[in-house]
């Protein structure tokens, strides 16, 4: 599918004479002078979006040909689901081609929506050049890394520096900035350091995600408006609260923020209540992991943290009451039935079959925010020890090897489940890589973990997956992520 601007206003006959329509009511000149009956005018609001995978596919790159090859025999999922190469046809053509991997993978439809699925809305209620651009980065960002082609790599390059030109232009404009086109820009923007896999990844991703809440400020109530504007006040504020469990920078303390989310709270409807309390246990945690970090320094823990530990455990059980108190539109079942795709192979005999996509991305958020929540018991209770100490780190070892489990378990869902194509797993990579660094968690699972990265990488092209893969292979893990996580050794391949 292809974004391809605004329809014409005229008459269908009008156009398919390509005459200039006088859109005259009820009926134009044209139609009348030919006797014909006059078809009516379409909206020129209106979005056009075209399949236009085989209109492009013209001629195939030798290169591209020979990468398709090899990427059939090394997985059985890439190679089922690469059916379409990508072709150097003239720029304007691969673009096209771009915005149609994005449409495909990650858009989705109202059925099965993707983790950009705001976008058509957008595209069709303001398509700025800022939004464009960026769409196109990604596509032809992720084109270029499952068919490697650095060719494409360059055009991306080229495209995101146009859509963060376009993107401060559009911020210069009291009117522009507070636009869903903008919003959706820069969120869509952090996408793109997230696939291409920078060395200044995590950084550039911080800082689009940072500058999109300044924006939910400036945009105040009137964007729980149109449903873009909701989902993209939920989402950005979410991402921004799980990474900052991380970073643990003061952004989320915002008044505006905090008044934007109680009004949210009173207009929403079931679903957007279960998630308002989510993101007020993940604001606490926040608040938590900064204290946290401040009682740490290179020579452990300072002062008396058994309050600290007490917090983190009241916290803990804060996130079990919020999963028991799902509704049932929440809830997965497990089953063994064996998989229809060769490849991912699942970690156990049972895996999760989820309601739809979103579903499954909260239950993994839920289940990375214990897993950090009790490496950093363990991290507390082996540098100051307390009476319950050892049965504190006992048991917290216990809950995060449930908890990895149940992330392994929600794999075969996110390649298998059909809504959004490969999208869906692009949102796998950072809870598969927390789950891999967990005390006690046998070689075997790493092992898996990494294996399902490089899945992720060969499928989707996105480089935060082969990265990650790569830490856990080296030994490199996020101990620097956690205050007091033990360091791993370090192994050069």
């Amino acid at each position: 599918m292809v974004y391809r601007g605004k329809p014409s206003p005229g008459c269908g006959l009008c156009r398919k004479r390509r005459l200039k329509c006088d859109q005259i009511r009820p009926a134009c000149t044209q139609c009348l002078r030919i006797k014909k009956e006059c078809p009516g005018y379409q909206d020129p609001q209106a979005l056009r979006v075209y399949d236009q995978t085989t209109a492009v596919t013209i001629k195939a790159l030798a290169r591209a040909a020979s990468t398709r090859t090899a990427a059939r025999s090394s997985t059985a999922y890439t190679a089922e689901n690469s059916k379409t190469p990508p072709l150097i046809a003239g720029p304007t053509r691969i673009q096209e081609q771009a915005l149609s991997h994005i449409f495909r993978y990650y858009v989705g439809t109202s059925q099965n929506p993707g983790i950009l699925c705001y976008l058509p809305n957008l595209l069709r209620t303001d398509p700025s050049d800022a939004l464009q651009a960026t769409i196109k980065a990604i596509g032809l960002a992720c084109m270029s890394r499952v068919y490697q082609l650095p060719e494409l790599a360059r055009s991306a390059a080229e495209e995101y520096s146009k859509a963060l030109r376009a993107t401060n232009v559009s911020l210069q404009d009291a009117v522009s900035a507070t636009s869903d086109s903008t919003l959706g820009a820069v969120v869509t923007l952090s996408m793109y350091e997230i696939i291409s896999g920078q060395p200044q990844m995590m950084g550039a991703w911080l800082n689009h995600a940072q500058g999109a809440l300044k924006l939910l400020e400036l945009r105040g109530m009137k964007q729980f408006e149109s449903a873009a504007g909701w989902r993209l006040f939920t989402s950005t504020r979410l991402q921004i609260a799980m990474i900052n469990i991380f970073f643990r920078t003061n952004c989320h303390r915002s008044p505006a923020i905090a008044a934007l989310s109680n009004y949210a709270r009173t207009i929403g409807d079931a679903d957007s209540q279960t998630i308002e309390d989510l993101y007020s246990i993940l604001i606490a945690f926040n608040d938590l992991s900064i204290t946290i970090k401040e009682t740490f320094n290179d020579t452990g823990f300072h002062g008396n943290i058994s309050p600290l530990i007490k917090e983190a455990l009241a916290l803990d059980t804060d996130l079990v009451s919020w999963a028991s108190s799902l509704g049932p539109t929440w809830q997965y079942t497990t089953t063994n039935t064996p998989l229809p795709i060769s490849n991912p192979r699942s970690h156990d005999p049972e895996y999760h079959i989820y309601p739809n996509i979103d579903t499954a991305v909260y239950w993994n958020h839920y289940r990375q925010v214990r897993i950090i929540l009790h490496e950093m018991i363990q991290a507390m209770c082996h540098h100051q020890a307390i009476p319950d100490s050892p049965q504190l780190i006992h048991e917290s070892v216990s809950i995060n090897k449930q908890l990895v489990k149940d992330i392994c378990a929600s794999v075969p869902y996110f390649f298998t489940s059909g809504e959004a194509g490969l999208g869906a797993v692009a949102r796998l990579p950072w809870p598969l890589y927390l789950a891999s660094d967990c005390a006690g968690i046998s070689p075997h699972t790493k092992t898996w973990i990494a294996q399902i990265l490089d899945l992720i990488t060969t499928s989707t092209g996105v480089q935060q997956a082969r990265i990650l893969s790569r830490l856990i292979k080296t030994g490199a893990h996020g101990y620097n992520l956690i205050p007091g996580k033990p360091k791993r050794v370090v192994v050069d391949v």
